[in-house]
């Protein structure tokens, strides 16, 4: 299924790319997420892709932006892949500073898995994004019903809001940059393209992990040696020149972080 899906995403797969991040020719961002269809109808896969060139100024634009959507028929059966193009021509040229700045956060690591990088970039969940969160993970008893003591659910109410041990949940949730976790099946990932005339460097990262990291540095094709980054400036550096309704951009987001953190004060925290 994931390949299935990875073969209508960019094709710039069949381009070579380059790596010096102080002129690239091209760059391609594509970010998908899927899952089997399970023979049942309906939107198994979604994905955008947004090209960027420097433009006359050293600037860069955009100059394709566009979704797809892969489907199941009624049958459950029968599959089709539909493009959505999106317009251009008013998005903001964006200065070339923010290009090499965002590449240089690409390559270069830095400990800022922290609190002090992430708290001051959090918003307070409202409680019903707290009661959204423990029913997704069938937690809401804890909060709700004839079991749920009054005055623990606004204890933990307040201190959800108040991002309370925060810092030990991002020393239990940081990922490790020993393994790489393997998913089947599925698939929720971005791949950054960099290229320079005949050159490429390609950059992976996928979101089963908290916020895309680490992120892994490839040579165009050659994947059996990679380098990784751990570095959450190359979110919010990123997030600074997408466009706002991008499903990329939001992807990229610190405050996705918010979900994990609701579940994991449920289960360690609130019945200290």
């Amino acid at each position: 299924m994931t390949k299935a899906f990875l073969s209508f995403l960019p094709f710039a797969m069949q381009l070579a790319f380059g790596q010096n991040i102080d002129s690239p020719t091209r760059i391609i961002i594509s970010y998908g997420r899927n899952h089997s269809s399970w023979g049942r109808p309906g939107i198994y896969a979604k994905g955008e892709t947004i090209e960027l060139a420097p433009a006359k100024t050293n600037d860069f634009k955009i100059t394709r932006y566009f979704r797809v959507n892969a489907s199941a028929g009624d049958d459950g059966k029968t599959f089709s892949t539909d493009t959505e193009e999106l317009n251009t021509k008013n998005l903001a040229t964006i200065p070339k500073t923010k290009i090499e700045f965002w590449l240089t956060q690409l390559n270069t690591n830095k400990e800022n898995f922290t609190t002090s990088f992430i708290r001051p970039r959090l918003k307070s969940p409202t409680k019903k994004e707290i009661f959204k969160t423990a029913e997704k993970y069938d937690l809401l008893w804890m909060l709700k019903g004839n079991h749920a003591d009054k005055d623990e659910t606004k204890r933990a109410i307040n201190e959800i809001q108040n991002f309370y041990k925060l810092d030990s949940f991002l020393i239990f949730k940081k990922p490790t940059i020993q393994f790489d976790m393997m998913v089947f099946d599925s698939y929720n990932g971005m791949k950054i393209f960099v290229i320079k005339n005949n050159d490429t460097t390609e950059y992976r990262c996928q979101f089963y992990q908290p916020l895309g990291q680490p992120i892994n540095r490839y040579q165009y094709k050659n994947y059996s040696t990679n380098f990784k980054v751990f570095n959450l400036e190359a979110n919010t550096s990123a997030q600074s020149f997408l466009p706002e309704n991008s499903i990329t951009r939001k992807i990229l987001d610190i405050n996705n972080i918010k979900e994990l953190y609701i579940k994991w004060y449920l289960e360690n925290i609130m019945n200290e």
